[in-house]
């Protein structure tokens, strides 16, 4: 085995190392992103609920006092 193959040799190691590190932050990365969205479609999801809660509460309130005044 001459000096040339074991530079070939740890140069093969080396890129499959950078290949997998590389690999890994991209999947924790994408898994940090999915995370956040869902936390804030979660939350802008219950703001929309309280807000139709909110305005259907209004429109019945304003339902009964039309009845009671007629």
């Amino acid at each position: 085995m001459t000096l040339n193959d074991i530079g070939k040799a740890l140069w093969k190691a080396l890129s499959a190392m950078v290949t997998a590190a590389s690999g890994i932050a991209l999947c924790v990365g994408g898994l940090a992103v999915g995370i956040t969205a869902e936390i804030l479609l979660g939350m802008l999801s219950f703001v929309f609920g309280i807000l139709i809660t909110t305005a259907s509460l209004v429109g019945l309130i304003a339902l009964m006092v039309w009845l009671l005044t007629i």
